[in-house]
């Protein structure tokens, strides 16, 4: 890898883990790999004491932003379900 290759991985490794800082969500999720600017997150699910990672794929910058925010929409769903005085719909 020569060093303009090297200078753009460390720039796409330095974003992709400032904008994943912004995921908020009970999920356990880590950054499983990042290969210039696609980038692999790993969920870490618990399915009857056994640990099953999930991998998402975010192509560039803009996939792994929409994943954050989808996430984090999901998460406050959740929160303003469990924090209203109403009934879930089933």
């Amino acid at each position: 890898m020569d060093q303009d290759q090297a200078d753009k991985q460390a720039y796409f490794e330095q974003v992709y883990r400032d904008m994943f800082k912004r995921l908020n969500t009970r999920k356990n999720f880590v950054i499983h790999a990042i290969e210039g600017e696609k980038a692999t997150i790993a969920e870490n699910e618990e399915i009857c004491g056994q640990k099953e990672p999930k991998y998402i794929e975010c192509a560039n910058q803009k996939e792994l932003d929409q994943f954050i925010t989808r996430e984090n929409q999901t998460e406050r769903d959740i929160t303003n379900n469990l924090e209203s005085n109403e009934m879930p719909m089933r």
